[in-house]
C-alpha cells in the first residue's frame, strides 16, 4: 500500500504504489459550486466524492499552488516566507490530466488583477526601486567616500585627501592665485565651507545638508558642488565677514588660559553681534555689565553712548529694569526681606556668622516724591528726618557685606535705636543669619542702647534676644578708639601735653608720654631731605577739627618710624623720650593686632602682630590679655585720690584718657578676647581676622552715597535710597573677581653675564639734560643712617625685578658702608 491519501482522478496512481514518493493532495472544497466544478473537471461518470476523496497536486496548474506567504512591512518592503505545507488558491480547480486524452487538459486563463491590486503592485515596485536607489545613494563611511568622491568632481575642482578629511577647492588664477571657495569633509562626514577665507555659517547650507550638517548622501555632495560652483571671488557680504570675525575671536579666547580676559572678549563679541541687527537685543550678561557701568559712572556712560564708541542700552531702559529691586527703606519691607533670604541661600553655613554694624549719617531735611510715595519722613516722629540710621551686616569668614536697613530718624534717642535694633535682629533671624556681635562707635546714644540691651548693666556678652541659644557680644569700633586716644592726647592741657600711664613692663613705674617729643623731632627734621620720622607733618601734629576725622592722620602718630626716631633721640642725644616711645609702641601693637584684614599681612610686613589669630595661645592673644590688664591698671591709678597721685608723681589734673575713651578701650579689648575664645570653642575656623570687627565697611558705604550724589557731603534721604539701590544691583551682578592677578615684570636680559663683560647701548639725549641740571645733594651725618636704610630698601626691591647679575652688582655690596 502506498503512503498518503490516494488520488480519485481516473488513471492517476498517486500514492497507490508502495514507494516513498509522497504526493501532496487536496480535499474537495466545501462550497457546492466549486465542488461541482471539480467533479466535472475530473471526467468521472456518476462520481460522488466522499468526505475523504482527494485530488493530487499533479492535476493543478502552478498558478493555483501557493508555495510561500508574502507580508508587506510598514516601510513598504515585502517579507517572503516559504510554506512547509502548500495550499491552493480560492479559485483553484483541476485542469491537468496527463494519463487521459489531451483534450481533457487545458491551461487555465490568467485572471486579471483588480485596479486596486494593480495600484498596490505599482507602489510596491516604486518603493522597491526607491529603496534600492537610497541604498546606492547612501555614503556609509568616510572610507567609502574617499574611494568615490574624486569621480564626481567636475572641471575646475581640485582636491586634497588625508586620513582625517577631504578638501575640495576652486582657485581664482586671474591674478595672484587664491582660493575662491573650499569645502572640507571630515571623518564624521560633517562639512565646513569657506568663501574667500571666510567660514560660512552652517545654517547657510542647511537646505542641502540638513540640520546634522553631514554629507551622508552622494546627491548632497553633487548639490554642494553645483551650489559652490556659482560662488565668485570677492563676493562675501560684510555681515558674513563680521560673523567670521566673531567665530575667530570665540575660538581664540576659548584657547586662552587667562580667565581674566573672558569678559573683555565677550564684550567685543556682543558689540559685533549688535552691529548685525537693526533692533538691538542685549544679552543678560551685557545688560548687567551696562547697568553696573551706568550706576557707577552715569556721566561717562552717557558720553560713551552718545559718541557711539559702544552700543549701549538707553539709561531709561536700565532704570526700568532696576525698578524691581526695592531698597532697604525699613525693616518691614517684604521685598527687601525676600532679597536677603535669597542672598542667604547663596551663602555657605560658615558665611552666615555675621557682625551687625550700626552708625548714622546726617542728611538734609526734606521730603521728596518718588513713585507716589514721600521719602524723608522720620520713623520716630511726624517730622522731616535729619539722620538715617544704617545697619550693615558683614560676614566674619567671607567678603560678604550687605546694608540691611536704612531708617530715617529725627533727633534719635537711645530708646529709638534700641527698638530699631531689635527689629533688625528679628529680621536677620527670620532670614537665617547668625548675628555674633553689635559694633558701633563710642557715641553716647549707641552706648546707652547697648546698656538697654544688657538690662541696665553694660556687659561684654548677653544671650541674643531673638536667638537665646546664641551669644551676642558688644564692642566699639577700634578705628574710632584709636582716633579717640589721639584726640585725648592732643586735648591734654598739661605742659608738653603729657599723658601719665603705668609702664607696660612694670605697673608700679609711672611713664610719661609727651606729645612735645614728637613736635621737637618734627621741627628738627622738617627741612631735611631724609627724615627719621617721615610720617610727622603739620597736619599730623596740628590737625583742624575736620582733619581730626581722618584716621590716617591719627595712625601717623602711632607709627613705627616715630618709635624708631624717639629711640634714636634717647640713644644719641640722651633725651628722656622712652616714655613716649613706650606709649606709641603699646598702641601700635594693639592696632596691628585689631586691624588685620588679610591673612597674608603678617608675612608681607614680617610682623607677627599682623598675623591672623590662629589659636588662643598666640602671641597676639597674649599681648591683648596683657594690654587689657595694663588698661585696668591705668584706670585704677587714674582714679587715685589727689594726694596719692602727687605722691606717685602724677599731675593733679589731666594726664589721662577721658572716662568714656578709657572705658570703651578697655571694654572693646575684653570683648575681642571673649569673642576669639567663643569662636574657637563653638566653631573650627582656620584663623580669625580681628579687622572684621570694625565699621570701616559702613563708613565706606557712606562715602559712596556722597560720591554718587555729586560728591556732596550733605545728601538727602532720596539720594541715599537711590544710591543704595544702585549699589545693590552692582553687588548682585558680582562681576568682580576674587583672584589676585599676577604681574610679571619683563626681565632685562640684555646679555648673558657669564659670556659677556660689557654691553653697548644708546642713551637718550634727554637723559644727559637731567644729569646736567641735577645739583649735588649733600647728606648730613644725621641723615646718613636713614638715607642708607632707604637706599637698602630700594636696592632690594629693584634686585628682585632684575635677572642681570652685572646690573645688580652695581648697586648691591656685601661690604659695610662707611660714612
Amino acid at each position: 500500500m502506498g503512503k498518503g491519501r490516494k488520488c480519485c482522478v481516473p488513471c492517476c496512481n498517486s500514492n497507490y504504489n508502495n514507494t516513498d514518493n509522497y504526493v501532496s493532495s487536496f480535499t474537495f472544497p466545501k462550497d457546492a459550486t466549486r465542488k461541482n466544478q471539480w467533479v466535472k473537471s475530473i471526467n468521472r461518470a456518476n462520481f460522488i466524492p466522499s468526505s475523504t476523496a482527494v485530488v493530487c497536486i499533479k492535476h493543478f496548474s502552478s498558478q493555483f499552488i501557493v508555495k510561500e506567504d508574502r507580508i508587506v512591512r510598514d516601510d513598504g518592503s515585502e517579507l517572503v516566507v516559504p510554506r512547509k505545507i502548500w495550499k491552493l488558491t480560492n479559485d483553484a480547480y483541476p485542469s491537468i490530466f496527463p494519463n487521459q486524452p489531451s483534450y481533457l487538459s487545458h491551461e487555465p486563463s490568467t485572471s486579471r488583477k483588480s485596479p486596486s491590486e494593480r495600484i498596490t503592485a505599482l507602489k510596491l515596485r516604486d518603493e522597491q526601486n526607491f529603496a534600492e536607489w537610497c541604498t546606492n545613494d547612501t555614503v556609509n563611511s568616510f572610507e567609502i567616500f574617499q574611494e568615490t568622491y574624486s569621480k564626481k568632481l567636475g572641471d575646475g575642482w581640485l582636491n586634497i585627501r588625508t586620513d582625517n578629511f577631504v578638501l575640495c577647492y576652486r582657485l581664482d588664477i586671474n591674478q595672484c592665485p587664491s582660493i575662491v571657495v573650499s569645502m572640507k569633509i571630515y571623518k564624521d562626514l560633517t562639512v565646513e565651507i569657506w568663501h574667500d577665507s571666510v567660514l560660512l555659517k552652517t545654517k547657510s547650507y542647511h537646505f542641502i545638508l540638513g540640520e546634522h550638517n553631514k554629507c551622508d548622501r552622494w546627491t548632497k555632495f553633487d548639490s554642494l558642488l553645483s551650489w559652490l560652483a556659482a560662488f565668485k571671488p570677492n563676493d562675501v557680504k560684510p555681515n558674513e565677514k563680521i560673523e567670521n570675525a566673531m567665530h575667530l575671536i570665540k575660538d581664540a579666547y576659548s584657547q586662552q588660559d587667562d580667565s581674566d580676559k573672558t569678559l573683555f572678549f565677550s564684550v567685543i563679541i556682543e558689540q559685533l553681534k549688535l552691529t548685525l541687527s537693526s533692533k538691538h537685543i542685549y544679552s543678560t550678561e551685557f545688560l548687567l555689565l551696562a547697568a553696573k557701568f551706568y550706576f557707577c559712572y552715569p556721566a561717562a556712560y552717557s558720553f560713551i553712548r552718545s559718541s557711539k564708541i559702544l552700543i549701549l542700552p538707553h539709561p531709561v531702559y536700565i532704570k526700568k529694569l532696576s525698578n524691581a529691586l526695592k531698597g532697604p527703606s525699613s525693616v518691614s519691607n517684604n521685598n527687601h526681606i525676600m532679597y536677603l533670604q535669597k542672598k542667604n541661600e547663596m551663602l555657605s553655613p560658615h558665611e552666615k556668622l555675621i557682625c551687625l554694624l550700626i552708625d548714622e549719617i546726617y542728611v538734609n531735611p526734606g521730603l521728596n516724591d518718588k513713585g507716589g510715595k514721600l521719602l524723608g519722613k522720620a520713623e520716630n516722629a511726624n517730622q522731616q528726618a535729619n539722620t538715617i540710621q544704617a545697619f550693615m551686616i558683614t560676614s566674619l569668614f567671607s567678603k560678604y557685606k550687605e546694608i540691611v536697613a536704612l531708617v530715617p530718624m529725627k533727633n534719635q534717642t537711645a530708646d529709638d535705636l534700641y527698638c530699631q535694633t531689635l527689629k533688625v535682629l528679628q529680621m536677620l533671624n527670620d532670614c537665617k543669619y547668625n548675628v555674633l556681635c553689635l559694633i558701633s562707635d563710642n557715641n553716647r546714644i549707641n552706648r546707652n542702647m547697648f546698656t538697654q540691651m544688657c538690662q541696665g548693666n553694660l556687659v561684654n556678652c548677653i544671650s541674643n534676644p531673638v536667638q537665646p541659644e546664641n551669644k551676642l557680644f558688644f564692642l566699639f569700633d577700634t578705628v574710632h578708639l584709636i582716633k579717640s586716644v589721639r584726640n585725648n592726647w592732643f586735648n591734654e592741657k598739661t605742659l608738653g601735653q603729657v599723658l601719665c600711664f603705668p609702664s607696660p613692663d612694670n605697673s608700679s613705674k609711672i611713664s610719661l608720654a609727651k606729645l612735645q617729643d614728637l613736635k621737637d623731632i618734627y621741627e628738627t627734621e622738617k627741612s631735611n631731605l631724609i627724615k627719621n620720622a617721615p610720617k610727622l607733618s603739620q597736619k599730623v601734629l596740628y590737625p583742624t577739627s575736620f582733619e581730626k576725622q581722618n584716621v590716617l592722620l591719627a595712625l601717623n602718630i602711632f607709627h613705627e618710624s616715630n618709635s624708631a626716631a624717639l629711640a634714636h633721640e634717647a640713644g644719641e642725644k640722651g633725651k628722656d623720650t622712652m616714655g613716649t616711645k613706650e606709649f606709641i609702641d603699646q598702641f601700635l601693637k594693639w592696632w596691628n593686632i585689631v586691624n588685620v584684614k588679610n591673612s597674608e599681612k603678617g608675612k608681607r610686613l614680617k610682623n607677627p602682630f599682623c598675623d591672623p589669630i590662629r589659636s588662643k595661645d598666640q602671641m597676639s592673644m597674649v599681648f591683648l590679655n596683657k594690654f587689657y590688664d595694663w588698661l585696668v591698671s591705668w584706670n585704677n591709678k587714674s582714679s587715685l585720690p589727689l594726694e596719692k597721685r602727687k605722691e606717685l608723681g602724677l599731675p593733679g589734673k589731666g594726664g589721662k584718657l577721658t572716662k568714656e575713651t578709657q572705658f570703651a578701650l578697655q571694654f572693646t579689648t575684653k570683648s575681642l578676647i571673649d569673642i576669639v575664645n567663643h569662636i574657637f570653642k563653638e566653631h573650627t575656623p582656620e584663623y580669625i581676622l580681628l579687622g572684621k570687627f570694625q565699621t570701616d565697611s559702613l563708613e565706606a558705604r557712606f562715602g559712596k552715597y556722597r560720591q554718587m550724589s555729586g560728591g556732596n557731603y550733605n545728601v538727602s534721604c532720596l539720594q541715599i535710597f537711590e544710591s543704595e539701590k544702585k549699589l545693590k544691583i552692582v553687588d548682585w551682578i558680582n562681576f568682580h573677581s576674587e583672584k589676585k592677578g599676577e604681574f610679571h615684570i619683563k626681565s632685562l636680559e640684555i646679555f648673558e653675564a657669564t659670556s659677556e663683560t660689557s654691553v653697548e647701548f644708546e642713551i637718550d639725549e634727554e637723559l644727559y639734560e637731567v644729569f646736567d641740571t641735577t645739583t649735588d645733594v649733600e647728606i648730613s651725618p644725621k641723615e646718613m643712617p636713614a638715607f642708607i636704610y632707604i637706599s637698602g630698601y630700594v636696592a632690594k626691591k629693584v634686585s628682585q625685578k632684575l635677572n642681570c647679575d652685572l646690573c645688580t652688582s652695581k648697586f648691591i655690596t656685601t661690604k659695610g658702608l662707611e660714612y
